[in-house]
């Protein structure tokens, strides 16, 4: 697969990767399955004819992006994990008040 074809198809699943985690609620699974699609043109081998240094800038543009999508992961997950910490200090607060009571 020529470079620019190979961009044009990392670009839209970026972009689809990007939707997804924008909205407040997204399926880990969907992310998955276009992260793993990404990665697959990631790791194709370049192609006769390609230009070494476009495609270098091609890779580095794909790991910056990588890079700020797992620190939003990274920050969803800790987001969440402080959430659930809550319901379950609400959870053990009722417990408690119920057997004091």
């Amino acid at each position: 697969m020529q470079l620019n074809d190979k961009a044009q198809q990392c670009q839209l699943l970026r972009e689809q990767i990007d939707n997804l985690v924008s909205t407040q609620l997204y399926l880990v699974e969907d992310v998955t399955i276009l992260s793993q699609q990404l990665n697959t043109l990631l790791n194709e081998p370049i192609q006769q004819g390609d230009d070494v240094e476009q495609y270098a800038a091609f890779l580095q543009l794909n790991l910056d992006w990588i890079q700020v999508l797992m620190t939003k992961l990274s920050a969803d997950k800790d987001a969440m994990a402080a959430s659930m910490l809550q319901v379950q200090k609400g959870k053990r607060a009722r417990q408690s008040y119920g057997q004091h009571n």
